[in-house]
């Protein structure tokens, strides 16, 4: 039994019909011989057997006597809505064209099938023995239409399929009548995929698939016409039916197809996914589009599988489509012309016919549109090989003639449904095979667009004297022309010229395994350049060696291990035993970073972040040799440096107790005169001078900070020249200025307001480099043009000292105008204020510094001249510092004797107060720092006054006052006027007690008590003394109440 039949005892359930099981017996057992024997060859009168003719003639002709042919349509479940009525629009076209009329017509008969249960078989039998159907149009599936087109060779019946595409149905020895109107036949596509890789030159080819009947079926057909077209199979891997890209990776496979193969045709039974697991897979395996050639002949699973990236409802997956970029697909011009979505050269005409019916857009599946066109066609195609039978024989008989009906199909052109100039089904060619002969294209899937570009067009020739059925093809040739060139992704885009017209070789020039080309010349050159980089890596080692070496001698390396880090309290300890007697507090922070270098020398260090090893050229290690060696009074030695160790590079100075400059200057506790301006601005300019007469040549920092005051007050310049290198060792990232946490170092690298010191044209060339990414032209600059630069600073830092601030307007934010001078093309002038009061040529010369011509300014020779004369400097700095001090002893006098009088001032406020709270005897007492031990007292003489004086003798004297009627008086007077009536009484009281040998002891409210003989005693005197008190209350408290 051949595959895909249905066992006898199978169609004999379906169809309940013992009619139809004898004769699918009689099929089954014959095997389709005697079918073979009958099959009419080209230009052969058709076989009129009646074992051939159809069931009958009866009901060929109507009530009218008008030829009516029945047409049975088997449709599939779920697909193609209202495919009824399509049919309809077919046979209304038909009649309006003529080619149905008066004497010939058609009646059709739709049901439907391809279901679980192979339905189509048993709506086949069904129409045929019971409707009496002399034609079938369908089934649907490649199934059903197997067992459904033998039974209609049986019956010789015609039978016209429009969807199903297997290769098997192309064999018309076991499908005598058989036609096909689909263009998604597997054969067809095969002839257009070999067509267009000989147009190429492609003639060695792998094939991929995957396991499954379908697939293997669609090799075989692929592997048959290659083999007849001169196309080598090189490869034919095959993965697992559903192996995702992972799975594919990993069977070692696709090494197989990098050693054989360059053009890669790709056949899988699941076209979309598979294909799109692969190409993954390809790419993670390093295979690229630019290597490889991946050709996919689009073979559909469906009638909605139109394009790879285009889904069930016709939109665009744009997520698919980017996976096949730089692919080749080869489909019907019908697939795949518009591959983002149905344009309206197809739906605007489609939908106009089959308003004819009474459909619009909504009522069908638009996204089978194809299926659509090819049932119109299939209708079509039946009625004109009618009426083609009719008008030659004369004999309606002939009709029922299956063979004679399916000859006069063959080679047989129309027009199809929609369009024309082949737009959709466009212009209808039948094969020698009466299969449709259909127009392919093969088009560039680019990545750059969302349209496909359309590389060659394929259209079928027709070839004269050619049997199909013997040679068992089509009888046409596929012509290919080219549609577009230059867009293969390489540099220029462009195809190579030889071999003609092929773009990509099939396979490596020098062959798969180098077998083709010579190599020695190259093996020579790769060893030739092995050599010389092996030299030149040699070369540079030792180069290397020897640079270290020679800056491991260079004099002013200083090792890390040689310096001895000083910590704050070590560093009290140093300056307490030293004859300077500087305090810490008068310590600028600049100086924190101590160390001993060697075994005695007491030094600073500047530190910075090393990121990267650092270079010295020839400049940098003269220039700082001539730092190194360095001698003047006024030029604080350069020790050395510390670089390539733990990350950081230190700058070693010598250590000056005073701290800087600038700490003197913002010191308000030091009052400095013109002696002192004039000396610290002499010791500048000194060191100065030095400078530039040396090969150093200039400064390069010149600020406050950068000039240090030794024990004997003599200003020494530090910092100089090592500028430029750091400058160019910023640039290659070999330390980080602005890197450093700590403040406290207060070197030129840390003091965000240097910028304020440089001079315009400085800054200026600094942007303007940073911008360019080149050096930075100031670094190379003339020599003069440097020194101009510390005139220009020292400008600044002469006007600090004179007048102990910046050159710029009060209430200026120092931050905000370093901010806008890092700009580079932004300059601020310093100007002198009004409320400064200065020489006048003295200001001139000052303002001259800072002319913003560089050319302009003053020489250090003009400037020593001027302010010699103007600040009329004699004498040493020493001499003006023990006037100083003698002045400032003299003004230490004068504040003893006001702090001393403001002392006693307040010792005396602090007796009265002791006296007003205690005994005058007491308080003495306590201030000579005597305890004063308690005593008892046997006789003194009380005081009360309540309402009235009353008088008690006790053995010890008190008085004791009390107003008559307060409590009244507070109720009708203010708060005020009690207080104040309270201390008038009181203040009589307190006068004449003084002049009494009594003691008020306290006041509460109104009561007033005082004693008399406590604590020192008086005798008998205390008696009279209190008695004398109560008198004189009596004469306050009288002259009260006439004032009350």
């Amino acid at each position: 039994m051949k595959t895909g039949f249905l066992s006898p005892l199978l169609i004999c359930l379906l169809l309940n019909s013992l009619v139809l099981c004898q004769e699918t017996e009689r099929i089954l057992a014959n095997n389709g011989t005697e079918d073979n024997e009958n099959i009419p060859s080209k230009g052969s009168t058709p076989n009129t057997n009646p074992l051939f003719l159809s069931n009958s003639s009866a009901g060929l002709y109507d009530s009218k006597g008008k030829i009516r042919l029945t047409i049975g349509h088997i449709g599939a479940i779920g697909a193609l809505r209202n495919d009824v009525k399509i049919l309809e629009v077919s046979h209304k076209s038909l009649l309006a064209e003529g080619i149905l009329d008066e004497d010939l017509d058609v009646e059709i008969i739709s049901q439907t099938g391809c279901g679980e249960s192979y339905e189509g078989v048993a709506v086949a039998a069904d129409m045929y023995h019971l409707q009496k159907v002399k034609a079938f149009i369908g089934p649907y599936c490649n199934a059903e239409m197997d067992a459904v087109a033998r039974m209609a060779a049986f019956w010789n019946i015609p039978i016209i399929g429009y969807m199903a595409a297997s290769n098997n149905l192309a064999d018309k020895n076991a499908y005598p009548t058989l036609a096909r109107i689909s263009m998604r036949t597997t054969n067809s596509i095969a002839e257009a995929t070999c067509a267009m890789l000989r147009h190429y030159g492609w003639n060695k080819v792998a094939i991929v698939t995957n396991t499954g009947v379908l697939a293997y079926d669609r090799v075989i057909s692929f592997e048959e016409v290659f083999h007849q077209r001169g196309i080598s199979v090189v490869k034919k891997i095959m993965f697992d039916e559903f192996a995702d890209s992972k799975a594919m990776v990993a069977s070692g496979l696709l090494n197989d197809i990098k050693n054989s193969a360059r053009i890669v045709v790709c056949l899988f039974s699941n076209t979309r996914e598979t294909s799109r697991e692969f190409l993954t897979a390809a790419n993670t395996q390093g295979m690229s589009v630019n290597e490889y050639g991946y050709v996919f002949p689009w073979l559909q699973d469906g009638g909605k599988d139109i394009a790879p990236w285009t889904g069930s409802d016709g939109s665009m997956l744009q997520k698919v489509k980017d996976q096949y970029a730089n692919a080749i697909i080869v489909s019907s011009v019908l697939g795949i012309d518009d591959v983002n979505s149905f344009d309206n050269t197809i739906i605007g005409p489609f939908v106009e016919r089959i308003k004819d019916v009474g459909l619009t857009e909504a009522d069908v599946d638009i996204a089978n549109i194809y299926g659509y066109l090819y049932l119109f066609d299939a209708l079509k195609l039946y009625a004109l090989a009618a009426r083609k039978v009719l008008n030659e024989t004369g004999k309606a008989e002939n009709l029922l003639n299956g063979r004679m009906m399916w000859q006069n199909m063959r080679k047989m052109k129309f027009i199809g449904m929609v369009g024309a100039s082949g737009i959709a089904s466009g212009l209808v060619s039948m094969d020698d095979r009466a299969e449709r002969a259909p127009l392919y294209r093969g088009f560039f899937v680019s990545p750059n667009t969302d349209a496909v570009l359309p590389m060659v067009h394929m259209e079928p020739t027709m070839l004269d004297n050619c049997d199909g059925i013997a040679n068992k093809s089509g009888c046409y040739e596929i012509v290919v022309t080219d549609i577009m060139r230059d867009f293969w992704p390489s540099i220029d885009r462009k195809m190579p010229k030889v071999p003609l017209l092929r773009f990509r070789s099939d396979e490596p020039d020098c062959g798969f395994r180098n077998e083709r080309c010579d190599y020695t010349l190259i093996i020579i050159g790769a060893a030739l350049i092995l050599l010389f980089i092996i030299a030149a890596v040699s070369i540079f080692f030792a180069q290397k060696l020897l640079e270290k070496r020679a800056l491991d001698k260079l004099p002013f390396r200083i090792y890390r291990d040689d310096l001895q880090f000083i910590d704050e309290e070590q560093l009290k300890s140093m300056l307490s035993l030293g004859s300077t007697r500087t305090k810490m507090s008068n310590m600028n922070y600049g100086s924190r970073n101590h160390a001993i270098v060697g075994t005695n020398t007491h030094a600073i260090y500047h530190k910075y972040v090393q990121r990267r090893p650092i270079i010295f050229n020839r400049a940098d290690k003269t220039l700082i040799q001539l730092m190194k060696a360095a001698v003047h009074d006024n030029i604080n030695p350069f020790l050395g440096m510390v670089w390539n160790e733990k990350e950081e590079m230190l700058l070693v100075w010598k250590f000056c107790s005073r701290g800087t400059l600038q700490d003197i200057i913002y010191n308000d506790n030091i009052q400095l005169d013109t002696k002192f301006h004039g000396a610290f601005i002499r010791d500048i300019l000194a060191g100065l001078e030095y400078l530039h007469a040396s090969q150093i040549g200039y400064h390069g920092s010149l600020t406050p900070w950068s000039c240090l005051i030794d024990r004997n007050w003599m200003v020494k310049l530090t910092d100089y020249g090592i500028a430029d290198p750091l400058e160019r060792w910023e640039k290659q990232q070999s330390i980080s200025r602005d890197a450093l946490t700590s403040e406290d170092d207060k070197s030129q690298a840390t003091q965000s307001t240097s910028i304020l010191y440089e001079s315009p044209e400085m800054l200026k060339n600094r942007e303007k480099n940073r911008v360019r990414r080149v050096d930075q032209d100031w670094m190379r600059q003339t020599q003069a043009r440097r020194q101009l630069g510390d005139v220009y600073a020292f400008g600044l830092v002469m006007y600090e000292i004179i007048f102990r601030a910046l050159p710029f307007p009060e209430g200026t934010n120092q931050s905000e105008l370093v901010e806008w001078l890092k700009d580079g093309t932004k300059v601020v002038k310093p100007v002198i204020t009004q409320n400064k009061v200065l020489n006048m040529d003295l200001t001139a010369l000052i303002q001259d510094c800072w002319n913003t011509t560089p050319e302009m300014r003053p020489s250090l020779r003009r400037i020593k001249l001027n302010v010699e004369t103007y600040l009329n400097i004699k004498g040493s700095l020493v001499d003006q510092m023990t006037r100083m001090m003698e002045q400032y002893a003299n003004n230490l006098e004068k504040l003893v004797a006001e702090r001393t009088g403001m002392l006693e001032e307040a010792n005396q406020r602090a007796d009265r107060l002791l006296s007003q709270l205690l005994p005058a005897y007491v308080a003495n007492e306590l201030k000579l720092g005597r305890p004063v031990p308690p005593k008892t007292f046997t006789g003194s003489t009380v005081l009360f006054r309540f309402f009235s004086p009353i008088l008690f003798k006790f053995m010890f004297n008190f008085v004791f006052s009390d107003i008559v009627g307060f409590t009244e008086m507070c109720q009708h007077a203010s708060p005020l006027e009690v207080v104040s009536v309270l201390n008038g009484i009181f203040d009589g009281f307190d006068q004449f007690i003084a002049r009494k040998d009594a003691y008020k002891v306290e006041t509460i409210g109104d009561a007033y008590m005082v004693v008399s003989g406590v604590p020192e005693e008086n005798g008998h005197r205390h008696i009279n003394e209190i008695a004398s008190i109560a008198l004189d209350v009596h004469k306050v408290m009288s002259r009260e109440n006439n004032m009350i």
